[in-house]
C-alpha cells in the first residue's frame, strides 16, 4: 500500500513541531509554569510518536497494528498518521 500522502503529514508536523522546539518553545520546560511543561511534554511525545511512524514506515511495518497485527483503516491513518494501534486495540 502506497503511505505518501501519510509520509509527507507526519513530515509535515515533525518540521513544524521541531521548529517550534528549536525557536525555544521546547525550553519552556525550564519555567516554573506546569502548564508550560505540559506543553513542552506533549511536543516531545508527538515528536516521538511521529518519528516512530516514520521508522515502521521505513521497516514496512506502518499500517498494522502494533497489538493485534490487523491493519489500520485507512480513514484512522488519514486522520492520525502517527497511530500505531487499530480502532478496536486504541480503544
Amino acid at each position: 500500500m502506497d503511505f505518501s500522502v501519510q509520509k509527507r503529514r507526519l513530515e509535515t508536523r515533525l518540521s513544524a513541531l521541531s521548529a517550534g522546539v528549536l525557536a525555544g518553545q521546547g525550553l519552556s520546560a525550564l519555567s516554573d509554569s506546569a502548564g508550560e511543561q505540559a506543553i513542552s511534554f506533549g511536543k516531545g511525545t508527538q515528536i516521538r510518536a511521529i518519528l516512530t511512524a516514520l521508522d515502521r514506515l521505513k521497516s514496512g511495518e506502518y499500517g498494522y497494528c502494533r497489538i493485534c497485527g490487523a491493519d489500520i483503516a485507512l480513514d484512522q491513518l488519514r486522520e492520525h498518521p502517527e497511530t500505531p494501534f487499530c480502532e478496536s486495540c486504541s480503544a
